[in-house]
């Protein structure tokens, strides 16, 4: 493979894990698969272009009209780029965002350090009744007042994560105000600066689900697609929950790392 184009092998190992696709996949989501596996793997490279839509299906033996919803399906997810009038490439910027998982960090900090621009979109604040699962995990009885905060985390333009915020209101209905005036970025920050309450430890649980239709929708994935689940509780230094946490991330931009020390001789 040169510098600005792939080669016959490339195309050989992408027809390879086409035809060797899970039965319970359709072709599109094969080749889309696929191509992604090569990209993510470094078997093509940032900037790399494909061959011509008319060759490129021939070698892997799919229609012309297979191929371009596949490569319509990545170009969604910022994986490709079409040049009109010259081909389609690889996204210069595309990989994963990655997060350490042994401590906590700020997905719009993650985003800019990375050269992309954290954006929020779709932002919704207010006033429910928790779940069991939200009193479990604030340790409130169910039904409590909480504030709920739901927003759509973009990496430029492409849909990264859905995310929602739960803050107990009991015995603090003066909260829900401040937390109205949320702009959607760092959530750490706002509770450390508006509510006062440093959130220095958590407690992550990360899950893989498939994508319902709406979050299919929101993060312009198939339904289906492996999101990765979080669960996070943040406490304060107290060791009282300040924060639950649920978050569906794209695993297609999204990626999570641990450090785990080797065994002592």
């Amino acid at each position: 493979m040169s510098a600005t184009g792939m080669d016959g092998h490339t195309s050989e190992e992408i027809s390879d894990r086409i035809w060797r696709g899970e039965a319970r996949e359709n072709l599109v989501t094969r080749v889309a698969n696929a191509i992604r596996s090569q990209v993510q793997s470094g078997q093509l490279a940032c900037g790399v272009q494909l061959r011509g839509e008319v060759e490129f299906a021939r070698e892997l033996g799919v229609s012309r009209a297979t191929l371009r919803e596949a490569t319509r399906m990545l170009t969604r997810e910022g994986l490709l780029t079409i040049r009109h009038g010259v081909g389609t490439f690889v996204g210069e910027n595309y990989g994963h965002l990655s997060s350490r998982l042994e401590s906590m960090h700020s997905l719009s900090t993650l985003i800019r350090e990375r050269g992309n621009e954290a954006r929020v979109d779709g932002i919704r604040i207010r006033r429910i009744a928790a779940s069991r699962e939200v009193a479990i995990a604030l340790n409130v009885t169910p039904a409590s007042p909480v504030a709920e905060i739901t927003r759509r985390r973009l990496i430029d333009t492409r849909p990264l994560a859905v995310a929602y915020d739960y803050i107990s209101l009991v015995d603090a209905e003066w909260k829900l105000p401040l937390i109205k005036t949320f702009d959607g970025e760092s959530i750490y920050r706002f509770m450390a600066t508006k509510l006062y309450q440093q959130m220095v430890t958590s407690h992550a649980s990360i899950t893989a689900v498939s994508s319902n239709r709406k979050h299919a929708e929101l993060l312009h994935v198939k339904i289906g697609f492996p999101l990765l689940f979080m669960r996070e509780i943040q406490f304060d230094a107290k060791r009282l929950p300040g924060l639950y946490s649920t978050i569906y991330h794209n695993s297609s931009l999204m990626e999570f790392t641990l450090e785990r020390p080797g065994a002592r001789p």
